[in-house]
């Protein structure tokens, strides 16, 4: 005998919220002015939770009960690609337009016709990885992490497990056994670009950045330019330059360097991390003399006039230097901070 369902009701401020979020349109048809409720995604009327809910109008409801070939006519996981489609449009609308409606030529109605024919195959074909994957493309991370739980069932693997978990930004959840595994492979065949994306998976990213070195090394010894361009290229692309900036800027605090702190942040373009910092240590930079930082701070203090006097210093005090030229010695000033420790500009 079947478990009678427990209904709970929906509290009326979250009844609310659901038909705000679609301006009180189903979700699926999209059809203004039709009678809706709200459905429950999972068939428990119990479970209230707005991840649970989504408004429908009575005919796209039917469509949820109605079973034939392998599911229903219209299945949770479908919709809740409706509903998030339709919440980003009305929002998005909102925010342009002030009234919601139909996109006019089509395009919306197109791109989720091709969302939820895409993922009914993936799903009818049990390629539960690849339909993570694709829910992670057009960044429906609820569905997404579904089917990542659902494809480790299936598939144990240790580079599925590594490809599953860092997708789902979940590295501290791969087996410390998987990763010494994984090192130990990539290691052992000398292959830096893979040990080079696994270490960016894992976010240790000054591994990750000396292994893409290591492989643009191999490639331009062997004369593989095409090679040697794709990792610079997958390096870049990746953020590994602005990561190492953060990690430069962290080293920098701890070791109490206020030049490569202010450095770091101007390579980053955090302009107004870099304005906080220079007003938090204006009476060290002032006491310092130091014409460069003296100029980044007037501005920061929107002292124009003072900014141009300093910048004036800057170039007075600028030699032009040939590296490796005995006769030649670094004159001026060029920026040294006398006397001040937490400007000391060592080697980062």
């Amino acid at each position: 005998m079947a478990r009678r369902k427990i209904r709970r009701e929906i509290p009326a401020s979250l009844a609310a919220g659901m038909l705000f979020l679609s301006d009180r349109t189903c979700c699926v048809c999209r059809t203004r002015g039709k009678p809706v409720q709200i459905h429950h995604v999972d068939d428990n009327p119990s479970n209230n939770s707005q991840n649970n809910l989504a408004v429908l109008c009575l005919d796209c409801h039917r469509d949820t009960q109605i079973r034939g070939g392998f599911d229903r006519k219209l299945d949770c996981d479908q919709v809740i690609l409706y509903r998030d489609d339709w919440h980003r449009i009305v929002a998005r609308q909102r925010a342009t337009e002030g009234i919601p409606s139909k996109a006019k030529d089509g395009s919306d109605s197109y791109r989720l016709q091709w969302v939820t024919s895409t993922a009914e195959i993936y799903r009818e074909n049990g390629e539960f990885e690849l339909l993570a994957q694709f829910y992670d493309s057009v960044k429906n991370f609820e569905l997404r992490d579904k089917y990542i739980e659902l494809a480790l069932q299936k598939d144990s693997t240790d580079q599925g497990i590594v490809h599953l978990r860092a997708m789902q930004g979940k590295a501290e959840l791969i087996p410390a056994e998987v990763i010494d595994r994984e090192l130990e492979r990539y290691t052992k065949n000398k292959d830096w670009s893979q040990r080079a994306r696994f270490f960016y998976k894992l976010g240790k990213y000054r591994e990750a950045a000396l292994d893409y070195v290591r492989s643009v090394n191999w490639a331009l010894e062997r004369g593989k330019v095409f090679g040697a361009a794709f990792y610079l290229k997958e390096l870049v692309e990746r953020g590994l330059i602005q990561e190492l900036f953060i990690q430069a800027f962290s080293k920098a605090k701890e070791e109490n360097s206020l030049w490569w702190q202010v450095r770091a942040l101007q390579e980053l373009n955090w302009h107004d991390e870099l304005t906080k910092l220079l007003l938090q240590n204006a009476k060290e930079i002032e006491e310092s003399r130091d014409p460069s930082l003296c100029e980044l701070l007037a501005s920061a203090k929107g002292d124009k006039q003072q900014a141009l006097e300093m910048h004036k210093e800057v170039v007075r005090n600028t030699h032009l230097v040939i590296m490796g030229d005995p006769r030649q010695t670094v004159g001026g000033n060029k920026g040294k901070m006398k006397g001040m420790s937490k400007g000391k500009k060592k080697s980062m």
